[in-house]
């Protein structure tokens, strides 16, 4: 999922540029946590067979239920994408839509492109399969037949088809916001909009056709309360933030270690939903009356990123650090650049059954993983990082601060935020 920013300074090893003078180095973390997720849950794909019926240890629900990453990824967008757009409303101004648009092609585009044309020359095998590409470029793998599938590379397309989706919905909240009648209108639809989800969720209606269903499920409608949550914690953090970190730092309690606690407990409840999810095996958790698990999920994983931003913890340097920073980082990269290797690496020959995790798998999976940070290290360096520069140059209109001047210092001042949805993101 794309990153929304230049690197911060604890990824000074992996490039050095200028960023923007607030960014949430905690969220960066919180994106390379999701792009973990995403990896193993694809290498726990490619070693295991479909499972389900089975109570897996908790921490083990992370590994099979570790889609719910690109949760994450869409909550980290809602926040970052949202929180300008919020500000915007309360100052009574709109931002510029066009610099806004260019910016957010800026910075899915390239690489994903980049992606879709080395897909589509790995995948051919004649002249005329060089067409199934075309759709990707814009994104019609939206839509019921609007593509070819192009296994395995266009495994994780779909994430960034609900991004641009969120990218070309999100300019109507300040417009909701900024008067009386929009804010009524905007209550109006949200319910509205509630209805049909539950109404969705419950069988209420129904799509006509199977692949209906999942493109529904999987597009802005149906990951739409994720990107809610976002924008609601941006909302919290950006009007009641400081107020909020100054009450939780007032409370002996919570600066002894009471705040680690609830953040320990709140992953813990997570562990749970997930392995309630990996219980009920990934095509059945996925089904109507079960896809509620994201939500919830979703939400336990919105009071992990306030958690990072506002409590006072002691233990913090466990969930925001150099390493995971950097991961986050090269997440976008990661996320495109993983699958195809796994895949090709991991999968048994001549279909035969796969062994599991053996020591030897698990040995061969952190390699992978390493080679695909590597690549990604090069692919953010000669793809990405160019064009980030030319969307810092652009200034502020999606919600990035306006650019530091890039110096040594300009790297190692960190305020905070992601995306994602992506930015990955």
């Amino acid at each position: 999922m794309p990153a929304d920013r230049l690197p911060v300074a604890h990824a000074d090893s992996v490039v050095s540029s200028a960023r923007p003078a607030t960014h949430f180095p905690e969220l960066e973390s919180l994106r390379g946590i999701a792009i973990l997720l995403v990896f193993f849950f694809h290498a726990d794909g490619v070693l295991t067979p479909p499972h389900g019926g089975i109570v897996e240890p908790l921490w083990l629900a992370f590994l099979r239920a570790g889609h719910v990453g690109v949760d994450l990824f869409f909550i980290l967008s809602g926040f970052l994408l949202g929180r300008p757009f919020l500000a915007a409303a309360a100052s009574g101004r709109m931002p510029s839509l066009r610099r806004y648009a260019q910016r957010r092609t800026l910075r899915i585009l390239p690489l994903y492109w980049v992606a879709v044309l080395v897909a589509t020359l790995l995948v051919a095998r004649n002249w005329e399969d060089l067409r199934h590409g075309i759709p990707y470029l814009f994104f019609l793998n939206s839509f019921a037949g609007g593509a070819q599938p192009m296994f395995p590379f266009s495994i994780p397309w779909w994430s960034l088809a609900t991004e641009v989706q969120f990218y070309v919905v999100l300019p109507l909240l300040p417009l909701l916001l900024m008067s009386r009648r929009g804010r009524i209108i905007g209550v109006g639809l949200l319910a509205a909009y509630a209805v049909a989800f539950v109404g969705l969720d419950r069988g209420w209606w129904r799509m006509q056709s199977i692949d209906g269903y999942v493109l529904l499920h999987a597009s802005v409608f149906g990951c739409g309360p994720l990107f809610l949550l976002g924008i609601s914690a941006a909302a919290l953090h950006l009007h009641y933030g400081e107020a909020i970190r100054a009450r939780l730092a007032s409370i002996p309690w919570m600066r002894a270690g009471g705040a680690d606690a609830l953040l320990v407990a709140t992953w813990v409840g997570i562990a749970y939903v997930l392995q309630w999810a990996a219980f009920l095996g990934f095509p059945e958790a996925e089904r109507a009356s079960n896809h509620f698990y994201h939500t919830v999920a979703g939400i336990l994983l919105t009071a992990v990123l306030l958690a990072l931003l506002l409590a006072p913890l002691r233990l913090k340097a466990l969930w925001s650090n150099r390493l995971l920073g950097t991961v986050g980082v090269l997440s976008y990269s990661l996320y495109l650049v993983h699958v195809p290797i796994l895949s090709a690496a991991l999968k048994p020959p001549n279909g035969a059954a796969s062994s599991g995790w053996t020591p030897a798998h698990m040995a061969a999976v952190i390699g992978l993983l390493l080679l695909c940070l590597g690549i990604s290290a090069i692919t953010y360096r000669l793809i990405e990082r160019p064009f980030l520069s030319q969307k810092q140059r652009l200034g502020s209109a999606d919600g990035d601060a306006t650019p530091l001047p890039a110096t040594r210092d300009a790297q190692t001042a960190q305020p905070g935020a992601p995306g994602p949805r992506r930015s990955l993101n």
